[in-house]
């Protein structure tokens, strides 16, 4: 059960699946910033341009190979090298060289895809090379309440592969255990469209001994896993009418060793949401006091557990080997 796979790692895949993978929170990234960063054991830069545009490319300059995220400077929609002034644009191809004449028709940096979702700004990430073949869809924060919730970037967890970390949505068991609910049940059938893993899941009163097919009783928790690398959730208790609680979650790799764990939460009101002001602000602050804390329940795990290939599934359990089936196509295939 603890034996290194053939990928120096506890699980039996790839470390680097296929998808869209959270570096950086959208308002944490102003125009003109820069930021180096380091995620599938490789030298990154993250930028926003002067117009607003997120931008991440390979670090190293071409030339003469100054990292570009260490004392470089955004000149309008490019990026410039600290070392001889190279420029280059949201597009990677080099837009000016001081001096000279012409540009050399190879000076590019590599661009990765990036978009922007639920305040996370996300790559894609495919180590066979591929453009991206599914989009992420916009997230719909209608109804969103100024100043609620939550983000946080993790770097505590250990190294758990994301397909383990998006396994909480389907494992019902561990939700009294870990998060001192009661009886988690499912509450709808699941969903394995494409590249969207939707479950369903009804957690009871922990005090609660009735029928579980009672759809009016406990709280609902909605997880869908997008892809290889972001997931999010959406959750509603009956303590808090038209109000829903929404986390957004990725976990991106940064090497064998090491996997950043992002998360970000935030309140939506119904329209006809009968709370006040006040009764809504109040339910936000304790969800985010919550949720915060409640990372590290299932964080404290991943650093130390093994990975069981055949798990024996018990009935309680949730449809753990439904999702993992689902999920082997971000594994890339390699020898």
């Amino acid at each position: 059960m603890n034996t290194i796979s053939k990928f120096g790692t506890r699980y039996p895949f790839h470390p680097f699946p296929t998808g869209w993978f959270a570096v950086g929170f959208v308002d944490e990234l102003a125009a003109g910033d820069i930021r180096p960063l380091r995620y599938f054991d490789r030298d990154l830069v993250l930028f926003r341009t002067e117009s607003g545009k997120a931008v991440v490319t390979d670090a190293h300059c071409p030339h003469l190979g100054a990292h570009l995220g260490y004392e470089s400077w955004v000149e309008g929609e490019t990026i410039v090298c600290p070392f001889h002034q190279w420029r280059y644009g949201v597009d990677g191809a080099c837009k000016s060289v001081p001096f000279a004449k012409s540009i050399p028709p190879r000076a590019k940096v590599n661009v990765w895809p990036t978009v922007e979702r639920g305040n996370m700004i996300l790559i894609w990430h495919d180590l066979a090379g591929r453009d991206p073949f599914f989009d992420l869809p916009d997230c719909d924060e209608t109804g969103r309440v100024e100043g609620t919730g939550f983000h946080k970037l993790h770097d505590d967890f250990g190294s758990p592969h994301p397909q383990d970390v998006f396994e909480n949505g389907v494992d019902f068991a561990h939700f009294p255990g870990v998060h001192s609910t009661g009886q988690a049940v499912s509450d709808g059938p699941i969903e394995a469209d494409g590249h969207r893993f939707y479950s369903p899941v009804r957690i009871l009163p922990p005090d609660y001994d009735g029928p579980t097919d009672i759809k009016t009783v406990g709280s609902t928790v909605e997880s869908e896993v997008l892809g290889g690398g972001f997931s999010r959730v959406e959750s509603r208790t009956p303590h808090a009418p038209g109000l829903t609680t929404i986390y957004y979650v990725s976990v991106t790799p940064v090497s064998a060793e090491l996997s950043h764990y992002w998360v970000r939460q935030t309140i939506l009101r119904d329209p006809d949401c009968t709370l006040t002001d006040d009764q809504v602000m109040a339910f936000a602050d304790l969800a985010a006091r919550h949720g915060e804390a409640e990372q590290w329940s299932d964080g404290k795990i991943w650093p130390h557990k093994a990975y069981v290939e055949k798990p024996l599934l018990g009935a309680a359990d949730g449809p753990i080997l439904k999702y993992r089936d689902w999920y082997a196509q971000y594994h890339p295939e390699v020898a």
